[in-house]
């Protein structure tokens, strides 16, 4: 078997870059999703419209992601 090339290397990593970015992006649009049904949910319950803060304070939302994930429920739920 012969060895790889550095080029060769190079675009199996980038392959793999790729993949695992699209898989990334995959997983969050799911949990987007996901969190925009809860959000909704809660919503309706509590009589609450969709801030920033009411996102993170009175839903609850504390992720790293908050900031991203607010913006994707607030896009998800406006379509």
């Amino acid at each position: 078997m012969s060895d790889l090339t550095a080029q060769e290397i190079a675009m199996i990593q980038e392959h793999r870059a790729e993949q695992t970015r699209r898989e990334a992006m995959r997983d969050f649009q799911r949990k987007a999703i996901a969190t925009a049904h809860a959000f909704d949910t809660w919503s309706d319950g509590a009589g609450e419209g969709l801030t920033y803060s009411t996102f993170v304070n009175a839903f609850g939302y504390q992720s790293e992601d908050c900031r991203q994930m607010y913006e994707a429920v607030a896009r998800i739920l406006e379509s």
